[in-house]
């Protein structure tokens, strides 16, 4: 999803940064100029926070999806956001979130969003955001390939972990939220009822006419 955007000296907000480790390797790899990571969960966090006190240009804070967000009109220059799409579940939330990310957006600024769609790449938020006047899509492409072969490359490392370090009543669910071969979530991916892709938008510049 990173791919072909600039972040080096950029503003960049993370919609949904769970426990941060994606933020942390993006402000490694990419040092932009400040680096926010929210997420819903007060322990997520938290966590976050103890974790990576001491990395540079990165903060965190706790903030819902529908929370109008903290920052200044225009003050971001990109809004990441890695599978979100099962939390809009209405239109209302949508267009409250698409409010706030085109006011926190620099002309020009990009929203980058990654995940499950259906099978013609479709959503409630990213077939709102290709309808809004105020977006228009560079890029749009479907990566399940990518994502399964991924999975693969991990599934026994992670099957492993699952085995060793989490109970028993836990591991089916684990199972799943880990993608493992045979689980639901990759099964869809594998056999064409879900999809995985990555969205591109760019926020249009508008230019207000003064009054007279």
């Amino acid at each position: 999803i990173l791919a072909n955007i600039t972040l080096t000296d950029q503003n960049i907000l993370e919609v949904g940064c769970g426990r941060g480790a994606g933020a942390a390797w993006c402000v490694r790899k990419y040092a932009p100029r400040s680096y926010v990571g929210m997420d819903p969960s007060r322990n997520v966090i938290n966590l976050c926070q103890q974790t990576y006190s001491t990395t540079p240009r990165l903060s965190f804070m706790v903030a819902g999806l529908k929370t109008y967000l903290s920052f200044q009109n225009e003050s971001m220059d990109v809004v990441l956001s890695i599978e979100t799409t099962n939390i809009f579940d209405e239109t209302q939330a949508v267009k409250e979130f698409v409010d706030e990310i085109t006011r926190v957006l620099t002309p020009n600024g990009y929203f980058l969003w990654c995940g499950l769609c259906n099978v013609d790449g479709s959503s409630l938020l990213i077939d709102y955001l290709t309808a809004n006047n105020g977006f228009i899509i560079k890029e749009k492409v479907n990566i399940t390939r990518n994502v399964l072969h991924a999975l693969d490359i991990q599934s026994n490392s992670r099957a492993d972990f699952i085995d060793r370090y989490i109970q028993s009543a836990d591991q089916e669910y684990c199972r799943l939220l880990a993608g493992l071969p045979g689980t639901e979530l990759y099964d869809n991916m594998q056999q064409g009822r879900t999809e995985y892709w990555r969205v591109v938008f760019r926020k249009k510049i508008t230019t207000d006419t003064p009054l007279i």
